[in-house]
C-alpha cells in the first residue's frame, strides 16, 4: 500500500452511523419515500414504492436524519448493496444501516465506492453470520478495516467514478423517458382512441357514453393547447372522427376491424435450436420489472426453455412474475440467431404490418397485461397464463396500414436510441468495475494533473 494512505476502523472514521434495524414502519400510498434494502442495487437506489406518512416522520426517524450525500448499506438479504442518499427527504427501513465519513478523514463519494471494493465485501462476508440468509451486526461492522489517502486522491478517485456513473444514470434517465413516451403514444392512438376523439369533437359527431369521460379530458386539453390541435393534419386525417359498436370489443374507430392477439401476433413462434448448441441465455430474473430492458445475457449451451429471435418480447407468464411487471425485449442478437431462456417466457413477435414497437408497447399496457393475470389458471401462488388467453384478448386495428406504418416510424427510432444507451450503459459499466479495485486499492495511482485529466475527458463524454 501506498505510504500516504493509512487504514482505520470503521467506526473511527464516521462521524455517523444511523441504524433502524429491528423496526418495522407504518407504510403508506404517498409521503415520504421509504429507502428499503429491496431497492438498493448495484450501486443505485431504485424507484421507491413504499412511503411513510409525513406525520410520522419525526417519531420514526429519532436514532438520527439522513444527509445528503450520506451512504446507505444493506445488512442483510443481501449483504453489502451500497448506494448514496440524493437531496430527496427519505426515511430509513428495516435492514439499511446509513454511514457519514468523518470530515476531513473520509470523503462520502469515496467511501461509497470503497465499501462496494472486493477488499471491504470480502470483510463484510467473513464477518456477516447465517446461513440460508446472511446479515451483519453493528458491532462487527464497526471493526471493518478501512484503508484510504488523503482527502485530495480521495475527491479525484471520486470524481472520475463519479463522472461514470453519473452518464451511466443519465442513459438510464433518458430510456425510462424514451420508453414512456412509446408507451404514452401507444395509449393514445390505440387504446384511448384520442385522435379520433379529438376528430368526433372538432365534427360535433356524438361521443358514445363510454368515452364522454375521456373526451372531456380532450376538451380540457385542446382549449389549453395554443394550436388548439394535437397532431399534423396530414396524422389526424389517417383517423376517423366517429365510433362505431362492435359485438366484442364495445365502441371502436369507424371502418377499424378487431382482431385477437393470438391473431394479429405470433405467440410462441416455432423455432429451431439443436440440443447443445451454444446460444444467448436469458433467465427470469434478467427481466425488468418495467421498461424493456434485459439486464443480463450469457451464453449457455442450449438444454432447453422458450426461444426467441431478434426483435421478439419475452413476457413472463407464471405468477409472481407477471404481476410484478417482468417483460423484456430482445435487441442483442444478430439477424438469423436464435436465443433462449426461462421455460416459464411467452414469447410475442410481431405479425405482418403490425411491427415490434407495437408488440412492446401492448406487453406494457395495463389492460393487457390485467387480462394475462386474470386469466392465469393453477394452483395458488403458481399459477400460469395458458396460450387461450391470447384469443379471448382483442385489438382494434385501422384495417389501412398507414397509420401501423406511421406509428412503427415514429416509435422504432426511440427503441433503436434506447438500445444504443444500453449498450453504452454496459461498456460504462465494465470500464467503471476495471477501474474501481485499481484506484480504491492504490494500484492505480493519479498523480493530480493526470487524474485532472482524465476527469476532463469523462466529463465532456457525459455531456
Amino acid at each position: 500500500m501506498v505510504s500516504d494512505w493509512q487504514e482505520m476502523r470503521l467506526a473511527d472514521c464516521m462521524e455517523a452511523i444511523i441504524d433502524y434495524r429491528g423496526k418495522t414502519p407504518k407504510k403508506t400510498e404517498s409521503g415520504i419515500p421509504l429507502i428499503t434494502a429491496k431497492i438498493i442495487k448495484n450501486g443505485r437506489i431504485e424507484t421507491v414504492s413504499e412511503f411513510i406518512a409525513e406525520d410520522d416522520y419525526d417519531s420514526w426517524m429519532r436514532r438520527g436524519m439522513p444527509l445528503p450525500g450520506d451512504i446507505v448499506m444493506t445488512t442483510e438479504a443481501p449483504l453489502g448493496e451500497i448506494a448514496q442518499l440524493d437531496n430527496r427527504k427519505i426515511a430509513l427501513a428495516q435492514r439499511v444501516i446509513t454511514l457519514r465519513g468523518k470530515q476531513g478523514v473520509l470523503e462520502n463519494t469515496f467511501l461509497k465506492y470503497l465499501m462496494q471494493s472486493n477488499y471491504v465485501q470480502h470483510q463484510l462476508d467473513g464477518r456477516g453470520t447465517g446461513t440460508t440468509v446472511k446479515g451483519i451486526k453493528q458491532s462487527e461492522l464497526r471493526e471493518v478495516l478501512l484503508k484510504f489517502p488523503p482527502i485530495p486522491a480521495q475527491k479525484q478517485i471520486a470524481n472520475i467514478l463519479g463522472s461514470l456513473d453519473e452518464k451511466i444514470e443519465t442513459n438510464r434517465q433518458t430510456n425510462q423517458t424514451l420508453e414512456a413516451m412509446a408507451q404514452a403514444l401507444f395509449k393514445s392512438w390505440f387504446v384511448d382512441f384520442d385522435p379520433v376523439i379529438d376528430n368526433a369533437l372538432v365534427a360535433g359527431h356524438e361521443i358514445p357514453e363510454p368515452l364522454q369521460a375521456r373526451a372531456e379530458q380532450r376538451k380540457a386539453f385542446l382549449a389549453s393547447n395554443a394550436s388548439g390541435d394535437t397532431l399534423p393534419e396530414s396524422i389526424r386525417q389517417l383517423f376517423p372522427n366517429r365510433f362505431v359498436l362492435d359485438a366484442e370489443m364495445g365502441w371502436i374507430p369507424e371502418g377499424w376491424e378487431t382482431q385477437p392477439v393470438s391473431l394479429a401476433l405470433i405467440v410462441n413462434p416455432k423455432v429451431k435450436l439443436p440440443k447443445g448448441t451454444l446460444a444467448r441465455y436469458v433467465d427470469m430474473k434478467a427481466l425488468p420489472t418495467s421498461g424493456y430492458s434485459i439486464s443480463e445475457v450469457i451464453d449457455k449451451e442450449y438444454s432447453g426453455g422458450a426461444k426467441f429471435e431478434q426483435y421478439d418480447v419475452l413476457l413472463a407468464r407464471i405468477t409472481p412474475c407477471l404481476e410484478n411487471g417482468k417483460t423484456g425485449f430482445v435487441d442483442f442478437l444478430s439477424a438469423g440467431e436464435v436465443g433462449f431462456g426461462s421455460t416459464e417466457f411467452i414469447v410475442l413477435r410481431q405479425r405482418g404490418h403490425i411491427g415490434y414497437a407495437f408488440v412492446a408497447c401492448l406487453s406494457r399496457e395495463e389492460s393487457f397485461r390485467q387480462h394475462c393475470v386474470q386469466n392465469m389458471v393453477g394452483s395458488s401462488g403458481r399459477q400460469r397464463v395458458q396460450n387461450s388467453c391470447f384469443d379471448s384478448y382483442r385489438l382494434a386495428l385501422p384495417s389501412e396500414n398507414d397509420l401501423l406504418s406511421l406509428f412503427e416510424s415514429q416509435v422504432k427510432p426511440m427503441f433503436a436510441k434506447k438500445s444504443a444507451n444500453k449498450n453504452e450503459i454496459v461498456k460504462l459499466v465494465q470500464l467503471r468495475d476495471t477501474l474501481l479495485p485499481k484506484l480504491i486499492s492504490g494500484e492505480l495511482r493519479l498523480p493530480v494533473p493526470e487524474a485532472e485529466d482524465i476527469h476532463e475527458q469523462l466529463h465532456s463524454a457525459v455531456v
